[in-house]
């Protein structure tokens, strides 16, 4: 037993000051979460969609026969641009006005920057082109790179980046965020930009400090119960002084710590564990073939032969025909057909999109929900949009589908691997069980005080461990004990 008290004491300096971090950043993370730009602000930036003199495209910037798999129209600059993905995924950005292929300058990224200012545009600082840093290296940014990277002279500090291939912005940030992300987000993630570009070397020093931590938690809680049980009768414990915390905190939260580190080792899926299968099969088969550059022209002229009131209109194919949604003020949706006439979904829209969904087993109806269930819902700052269609497939497994009730598009799929995922890493590592539980500040109070357990616990172990390690070990001492 010797050697096993041993390696817990000793791999506990290093291991149980990571624990410590990782308990101390997440109590940050409780109320400044990660620099996020949501898609509702950024709408809300845009201006209207001006319509005239457009939308004629010549064949060198779209050909009619080409495939284009998704588009969008904005503004930029004061001109409508198009932004579309072809068959093989190349990105092109088109300026309306002259139908020409463009690349986005300096001065139009300003612009984009100017619209997010709350002051004149003149303090609007230009901070140079960059590829990364910390509040960008998240990979869905890689197809906006590289990014103009803005001071917008506020009193909140804020900063904003611009992507130069589609001139969209597409991260914000204020001077708070930065500064409390640094003791949150980034060390409880190990979210260093350098590290975090290197994805396999990020992933395996996480999984590889996750694993250490289960083994320290895992040995803790051994040892504790076991000289709990060895306890001299009257008494909680054999240890006294700063030893008997370190014991009690050990025992009390020792489950508490290994769910925690295990359920945070969960999130990075290693070897393939809660592996969810890519809902990529089931979009294409909502979507059907990708509009050619033939039918997206003829779109692009009926919208603007009726000049929709939009700030943003992207496509949203279904069963092989062409749509588009339309978001306009106040974040108003609308669904339009290819003769840019209103086309709510209806009922056979939604019969055709189950029978796409589960083809090969009867589905049960599409339910309109206007409230969250245990698998789609919000968690504070991570919101979900309501209400939402809910397909439930009769296979072994009831996969479950959310859909968006205004286009139809697949917005979560739910089969085996995400229910695990949500139990074993969301309910876990957030405690987010219920909503019930989640409601603050009840959901505060509740965290707050295991976090401040678990904190006691890795701080007396680091504290103990480096104490032995610094003065010298007396003689017969045999290490099978706490004590000291």
């Amino acid at each position: 037993m010797r050697p096993l008290f041993l390696l817990h004491r000793y791999l506990g300096i290093a291991v149980g000051a990571l624990m410590a971090m990782w308990c101390l950043s997440g109590i940050v993370m409780m109320y400044v979460s990660y620099p996020v730009l949501s898609a509702n602000l950024r709408v809300a930036k845009l201006s209207p969609i001006a319509w005239s003199h457009c939308c004629q495209l010549a064949d060198e910037a779209l050909a009619d026969a080409a495939p284009v798999s998704d588009f969008a129209i904005e503004m930029l600059a004061g001109h409508p641009v198009l932004w579309l993905r072809g068959g093989h995924a190349r990105d092109a950005l088109i300026d309306l006005s002259s139908g020409a292929a463009i690349r986005v300058s300096p001065a139009q990224a300003r612009s984009v920057a100017e619209s997010y200012a709350p002051g004149t545009a003149s303090a609007v600082r230009d901070l140079g082109l960059i590829d990364y840093d910390e509040w960008t290296v998240a990979g869905d940014l890689d197809s906006a790179r590289p990014l103009y990277h803005f001071s917008l002279g506020d009193e909140l500090g804020s900063e904003l980046y611009v992507s130069s291939r589609s001139g969209r912005a597409v991260q914000y940030t204020t001077a708070h965020q930065r500064f409390w992300n640094w003791l949150g987000s980034v060390p409880h993630w190990l979210y260093f930009a350098q590290l975090r570009r290197e994805t396999h070397w990020w992933r395996f020093i996480l999984i590889a400090t996750s694993v250490l931590g289960c083994f320290l938690a895992g040995t803790g809680l051994f040892l504790g119960v076991r000289q709990w049980l060895r306890r001299p009768p009257g008494r909680f414990s054999p240890y006294h002084g700063l030893t008997l915390w370190h014991h009690a905190a050990g025992v009390l939260f020792g489950l508490l710590t290994l769910s925690w580190v295990l359920s945070g080792l969960l999130s990075l899926n290693p070897w393939g564990w809660l592996e969810s299968g890519s809902a990529q099969a089931e979009r294409s088969a909502l979507t059907g073939p990708a509009p050619s550059g033939a039918q997206v022209k003829a779109a692009l002229r009926a919208l603007a032969a009726h000049a929709v009131n939009a700030s943003s209109i992207r496509s949203a194919p279904l069963d092989g025909q062409l749509f588009v949604m339309a978001t306009g003020a106040n974040a108003q949706r609308q669904r339009f057909n290819a003769n840019a006439e209103p086309a709510p979904l209806g009922h056979e829209d939604l019969a055709r999109i189950a029978t796409a969904l589960c083809s090969a087993q009867a589905p049960t109806p599409p339910a309109l929900l206007w409230h969250e269930d245990e698998y789609y819902f919000s968690h504070h700052r991570d919101v979900v949009s309501l209400p939402v269609y809910r397909v439930v497939s009769r296979d072994r497994f009831a996969t479950r589908y959310y859909l968006d009730p205004q286009s139809g598009e697949l917005l979560a799929k739910i089969d085996r691997g995400a229910r695990d995922y949500r139990w074993w890493h969301e309910g876990l590592h957030r405690w987010d069980f219920s909503a019930a539980l989640r409601e603050r500040p009840r959901w505060d109070a509740v965290m707050l005080l295991l976090l401040t357990g678990v904190t006691l616990s890795a701080v007396t172990g680091v504290w103990l461990g480096y104490r032995r390690l610094a003065r010298r070990r007396p003689a017969g001492d045999s290490g099978d004990e706490l004590r000291r």
